[in-house]
C-alpha cells in the first residue's frame, strides 16, 4: 500500500495536496509536511484549502503556510488528501485526476483511487509519517516540524486520542529529525488572539450543565460571535476546556453558520460520540467527532442533540 501510493504520487507530473475545510492542525500539518518533501524532490507541486480565509494563523510558523492558496490550478493530475474522511469535505469538484486520500478516521469512506487510512493512528500524521519512512524518505527539519505539528494538534498535545507507544516512537524520531518540542508547543498555544480570549469568556458565563454535571454545553450564536468579533476558526479546541471540568463525561459546542450549525463533541473516551455524529452523516472519533445540521436555530439544535445524549 506504501509503495503504491508513493510511486502514485511522485509519478505524477503536476500534484495539488488539499486540507480539509475550516482546518486543523492535523490536517495543515500533514499537507504541509508532504509538500516540503516533494518540494525537496524537485516535484511540481501546490497547495489548496476551500476555506483559505480560515486558517489558524497559530500554524504560520509552519514552512510552505504562506503557499496555501484558496483556487486550484486548472490543470492536475493527481490530488492528494490528508485527514478528510469524506470526499465532501474537501470542496473539491471531481474531475480528471486521481486521488490519494491519507487518513486515519474509522468513518474514512475509501473514496480515493488508493487510500491509505490507519484507522488506530492517533493522526493523519502518523500515516504519513509511515509513508514515508516506508518507502525510506528523507525527513528534514522543518518536514519534521510539520509532523511533529500535526500529531501533537490532533492529540491535544498528546492528551486524548488513539495515544500508544507508537505516537511517541513516532514523535521522538521527529525530535531527532529537527522536530523541537518546545518551539512548537509555544508557537501553537501561545499566540492566542483577543477575540478568542473574548469568546472563552462568553463561555465561561454561559455555558450550561446537565445530568449532575455529567455533560456540558455552549452556543455560539450569531450575536456570540459579532461581539467578541471571534471567527470559526476561533472556536478550534476551547470545547475542550468544558470537557475538562470535573465530572464532565461529554461536552457539546453548537456553532451558528450560514443557514446551519456546526456541532463538536468531545467525550471522556468511554462514551462513544461518534456514533452521533454517524446519526447526521458526520464523522470523528470515539472521544471527538462533529457534523453540520441544516437549522437556522441553534438553540433548538443544541436541545436535539443533548436529548440523544441524554438517552
Amino acid at each position: 500500500m506504501y509503495k503504491e501510493a508513493w510511486d502514485k504520487i511522485t509519478n505524477a507530473r503536476y500534484t495539488v495536496i488539499v486540507s480539509h475545510i475550516h482546518p486543523d492542525g492535523d490536517t495543515i500539518g500533514t499537507t504541509l509536511a508532504l509538500y516540503n518533501v516533494l518540494k525537496e524532490l524537485g516535484k511540481k507541486v501546490a497547495l489548496f484549502n476551500a476555506t483559505k480565509d480560515e486558517l489558524p494563523r497559530e500554524f504560520s510558523f509552519l514552512d510552505g503556510y504562506s503557499k496555501i492558496q484558496g483556487k486550484l490550478p486548472k490543470f492536475f493530475d493527481l490530488l492528494v488528501c490528508c485527514d478528510s474522511a469524506s470526499f465532501d469535505r474537501l470542496r473539491v469538484e471531481k474531475g480528471d485526476f486521481e486521488i490519494v486520500n491519507i487518513d486515519h478516521h474509522k468513518s474514512n469512506t475509501n473514496f480515493g483511487d488508493i487510500n491509505v487510512v490507519l484507522k488506530k493512528a492517533s493522526s493523519a500524521g502518523i500515516v504519513l509519517y509511515k509513508l514515508l519512512k516506508a518507502n525510506e524518505i528523507n525527513i528534514s527539519k522543518k518536514t519534521a516540524t510539520a509532523l511533529y505539528t500535526s500529531i501533537a494538534d490532533d492529540t491535544g498535545f498528546f492528551r486524548y486520542g488513539n495515544i500508544d507507544a507508537n505516537t511517541f516512537d513516532c514523535v521522538a524520531a521527529l525530535i531527532r529529525c529537527g522536530a523541537d518540542p518546545k518551539n512548537i508547543a509555544d508557537e501553537v498555544k501561545s499566540r492566542q488572539s483577543l477575540a478568542k480570549t473574548r469568546l472563552i469568556a462568553y463561555m465561561l458565563s454561559n455555558f450550561k450543565l446537565y445530568e449532575n454535571a455529567t455533560i456540558a454545553s455552549i452556543v455560539f450564536d450569531r450575536s456570540a460571535m459579532e461581539s467578541t468579533g471571534a471567527k470559526q476558526s476561533d472556536t478550534k479546541n476551547i470545547i475542550s476546556m468544558l470537557r475538562d471540568i470535573v465530572n464532565v463525561k461529554v461536552a457539546l459546542m453548537i456553532l451558528e453558520l450560514d443557514g446551519h450549525c456546526k456541532v463538536s463533541l468531545r467525550s471522556d473516551g468511554k462514551r462513544d460520540v461518534s456514533e452521533i455524529s454517524g446519526l447526521y452523516g458526520g464523522g470523528g472519533h470515539k472521544g471527538a467527532s462533529g457534523f453540520n445540521v441544516n437549522s437556522s436555530n441553534p438553540r433548538v439544535t443544541c436541545k436535539e442533540i443533548l436529548d440523544l445524549l441524554k438517552r
